[in-house]
C-alpha cells in the first residue's frame, strides 16, 4: 500500500511537471506573438509615415510647373538642392511642351532616290526603336529605385522635392519614349506594302547597281586592311609602352570603324536596290540576295534588332509580290542550299592533324564507307566460294577454306589501305610506327598486344563466338557472353561471370559445344546385375526413350538411340545410353543427364531389372578359441537375455 501511494505521488508529479511545462511552453509563445505583432505593427507604422509618389508633379501642366519654378526662384537660395530642383523643373516644362505627336505618315515614292530614302528611313527607324527599348528599361530600372528611395524618407524630408521632381522627368521620359517606340513600331509595319506600292513605277540600273556593290566593297577591304595594319602597330607600342601613341591609335581605329558603319549602311542600301529589281522581275535569285541583305546587316552595331527586322520586311515584300506559296519555297530552298553548303563546309573543315596531314569528317566518312565496303564484299566473296565448293567434287575442304579465308583477308586489307590512302595517310610512316610499338612491346607490353592481336584473330576466325557453350578446362565451362580486345567474359551456369584473356584462347584447347550447331551426343552409363539378359534390357530402355515424348531429343538416319554394353565389372554387367540431344539442353549437363537416369531407373523397376551394388566375398582363416558375439538392443545398450559365447 505504501509502495502504491509513492507510485501515485510521483505520477501525480509527473503529470504537474508537464502540465507547467505546457503552460510554460503557451507563455513563450504568446510572448513572441506579442513581440511579432508589436514588430510588424512599428514596421507597418514606419511605412505608413514615409513619403508616396506626388501625382500631382507627374500630371502637371506647364503652368503648373512654372509655378513651381517661380517659387523656386523667389527662394533666392544657392543651394544645390535648390539649383538642382529648378533644372529639373525646366525640364519638365520642356518635356510638356515638347510635341507629342510622332506620327509617321507614309506615301508611296514615285522616284528612285525617295525610295530610297524610304529603305534608309526604315533602318534609322529600326536602329532608334533598338535604342529606344535599352532606354525604356534602364528608364524603369531608375523609376523603381527612385520610388523606393522616395518610400523611405519622411514627408518633412528637404531633399524629398528633388526626388519627387526626378521621378516625375523620368515618368515623362519614359512616355515619350514608350510614344515614339509606338509610332516607330507602326511605320516599320507599314513599310512593306508602300514599299511594294512604289515598284512598278520605278527602273533600275542594275549595272550601277552592281559597280556601285563592287565600289563600296573594294572601300570596306581598304579599311579592315587600315585597321589591321594599325593594330599590328598598336600591338608593337604595348611592348614598348608608349600610352600617349597608343591612345592615339585606339581613337584611329574608332574613326575606322564609324567610316566602315557607314560604308555597310550603304551596301545595305544599295544591296536592297538589287533585291527590289530582282524582286519586281520576279526572279528567283531574289531569295538568295535577302539573305546576304540580312547576314550584312548583322555586321552593324545593334545588327541583330535591324537584322530582325530587315528579313521581316523582305519576307513581307516577298509575300505581297510572289504570293505566300512561292515565298515559302524559295526560302525554303534557298535556305536549305545555304544549309548545304554549310554543312559541306563544316564536314570538310580539319579536325586532326596527322603527320602534318589534315583529316577531315567529310575524309572520315568516305574511309568509314571504303572499308565496310570492303568488309562486305569480303563477307561476300567468302559465302560463295563456300557455295561453289560444295557443288564442286575438285575442291576439298581444306582448300574451300584456305582460298575463302585468304581471299576474304586480302579484300579487307586491301579495303583498309584504300581507305587509309583517303585520308592521305602516307603507308611509309607506318614504319615507325611499327618500330615505335616494337621498342613498347620489349619494355612490357607483350601480353597486351599478344591479347590485342588474339581478340582481332578471334573476331574474324569465329572459332569462339558471343553465344556459344564452350568448355576451357575441366572446371570452366560456359556462354560466351562478351568478346572484347583484351578479354573474354564466360559466364558459367552459376551465373558467374570469369574474365579470360584472349591469348589463352589461341594457346590452349578449347571445346566449343556450339560452334556449328546445338546437337551433342550424351553418353549416360547404368549397369544392371549378373544374369540379366543384355538384350532385354537395351530393348526395355530403347523403348523407354522412344516413349518419353521429350523435345529435345534429335533423331535423324545417322544419329539415332542406342544403347551398348561397355564393360563385364566386378559386380555389375556396364551399360551406355547414348542419346543426342538438340537445343539449349545441352548447355545444362547435369541437368539432361539426370532426366534420362531417372528414366531409365523407372523403365528397369518397372521390369524388375535387379540394379547391383557392390559384393564382397569374406574369407576368414582358422581362429583358435572362442569368438565374442554381441547383439545390440535398438536402444545400442547389450540384451542380458541373449546368451554370450
Amino acid at each position: 500500500m505504501f509502495l502504491g501511494k509513492e507510485h501515485m505521488t510521483k505520477t501525480t508529479m509527473h503529470l504537474v511537471k508537464r502540465q507547467n511545462k505546457l503552460a510554460s511552453t503557451a507563455y513563450t509563445a504568446s510572448f513572441v506573438g506579442l513581440i511579432l505583432l508589436l514588430f510588424f505593427h512599428i514596421f507597418f507604422a514606419v511605412a505608413a509615415h514615409g513619403a508616396s509618389i506626388d501625382d500631382a508633379l507627374i500630371k502637371g501642366s506647364p503652368d503648373y510647373y512654372q509655378k513651381l519654378l517661380t517659387k523656386l526662384i523667389s527662394s533666392k537660395s544657392a543651394k544645390e538642392d535648390i539649383l538642382l530642383q529648378k533644372t529639373l523643373v525646366q525640364k519638365l516644362i520642356s518635356l510638356t511642351n515638347q510635341k507629342a505627336e510622332f506620327d509617321i505618315k507614309l506615301t508611296p515614292p514615285s522616284t528612285l532616290d525617295k525610295y530610297k530614302g524610304l529603305f534608309q528611313a526604315f533602318i534609322h527607324w529600326s536602329l532608334e526603336r533598338a535604342r529606344l527599348q535599352d532606354k525604356i528599361k534602364e528608364t524603369i530600372n531608375k523609376l523603381k529605385i527612385l520610388k523606393a528611395q522616395i518610400a523611405n524618407l519622411p514627408e518633412k524630408e528637404p531633399s524629398l522635392l528633388t526626388l519627387q521632381l526626378q521621378y516625375a522627368f523620368y515618368k515623362k521620359e519614359l512616355d515619350l519614349f514608350q510614344l515614339r517606340l509606338k509610332k516607330l513600331t507602326q511605320a516599320i509595319e507599314t513599310a512593306p506594302k508602300v514599299l511594294v506600292d512604289s515598284l512598278p513605277k520605278l527602273r533600275f540600273d542594275i549595272t550601277k547597281i552592281e559597280n556601285d556593290l563592287a565600289k563600296l566593297d573594294e572601300a570596306i577591304n581598304k579599311i579592315d586592311t587600315r585597321i589591321q595594319a594599325i593594330q599590328i602597330e598598336l600591338e608593337r607600342l604595348n611592348l614598348l609602352n608608349k600610352q600617349q601613341d597608343i591612345e592615339k591609335l585606339k581613337d584611329s581605329i574608332q574613326d575606322l570603324q564609324d567610316s566602315k558603319e557607314q560604308l555597310l549602311l550603304q551596301k545595305i542600301t544599295t544591296l536592297f536596290l538589287k533585291f527590289s529589281s530582282e524582286l519586281k522581275e520576279k526572279d528567283k535569285a531574289v531569295f538568295k540576295t535577302g539573305s546576304q541583305l540580312v547576314h550584312l546587316a548583322n555586321l552593324v552595331q545593334k545588327g541583330h534588332s535591324l537584322s530582325m527586322d530587315l528579313s521581316q520586311l523582305l519576307d513581307e515584300m516577298d509575300t505581297l509580290v510572289l504570293g505566300k506559296a512561292t515565298t515559302f519555297h524559295g526560302q525554303t530552298l534557298q535556305e536549305l542550299k545555304l544549309l548545304a553548303a554549310k554543312f559541306y563546309k563544316t564536314i570538310n573543315d580539319p579536325i586532326i592533324s596527322i603527320n602534318g596531314t589534315p583529316i577531315s569528317i567529310f575524309k572520315l566518312l568516305i574511309a568509314f564507307v571504303i572499308f565496310i565496303t570492303g568488309f562486305l564484299i569480303g563477307n561476300f566473296y567468302k559465302k560463295n566460294i563456300h557455295r561453289i565448293s560444295v557443288t564442286s567434287r575438285t575442291i576439298t575442304t581444306s582448300t574451300r577454306t584456305l582460298l575463302a579465308n585468304l581471299g576474304y583477308y586480302a579484300i579487307v586489307t586491301f579495303g583498309f589501305l584504300v581507305a587509309l590512302k583517303v585520308l592521305g595517310i602516307d603507308l611509309s610512316s607506318f614504319a615507325l610506327v611499327a618500330g615505335a610499338l616494337s621498342v613498347g612491346i620489349g619494355f612490357g607490353l607483350q601480353n597486351i598486344v599478344s591479347n590485342f592481336i588474339s581478340g582481332l584473330i578471334l573476331m574474324f576466325e569465329r572459332s569462339v563466338k558471343i553465344g556459344d557453350y564452350i568448355e576451357f578446362d575441366e572446371k570452366l565451362r560456359g556462354r560466351i557472353t562478351d568478346l572484347r580486345m583484351r578479354s573474354m567474359t564466360i559466364t558459367t551456369n552459376a551465373n558467374i561471370d570469369v574474365i579470360v584473356p584472349n591469348q589463352d584462347f589461341i594457346q590452349n584447347r578449347v571445346v566449343n559445344w556450339t560452334m556449328n550447331d546445338e546437337i551433342r551426343r550424351f553418353d549416360i552409363p547404368f549397369s544392371v546385375a549378373y544374369g540379366t539378359d543384355p538384350q532385354k534390357v537395351m530393348e526395355i530402355v530403347l523403348k523407354a526413350v522412344s516413349n518419353s515424348g521429350f523435345q529435345d531429343l534429335y533423331i535423324s538416319k545417322r544419329r539415332k538411340p542406342s544403347v551398348i554394353m561397355v564393360d563385364m565389372g566386378d559386380s555389375s554387367v556396364n551399360f551406355h545410353l547414348r542419346i543426342w540431344i538438340k537445343g539449349q539442353n545441352i548447355m545444362h549437363p547435369n541437368k539432361t543427364i539426370s532426366k534420362f537416369l531417372v528414366l531409365i531407373y523407372n523403365a528397369l523397376y518397372k521390369e524388375n531389372i535387379e540394379i547391383p551394388f557392390p559384393q564382397r566375398d569374406l574369407h576368414i582363416r582358422s581362429f583358435k578359441g572362442e569368438i565374442p558375439v554381441q547383439i545390440l538392443s535398438s536402444n545400442n545398450k547389450p540384451n542380458d537375455d541373449i546368451e554370450r559365447t
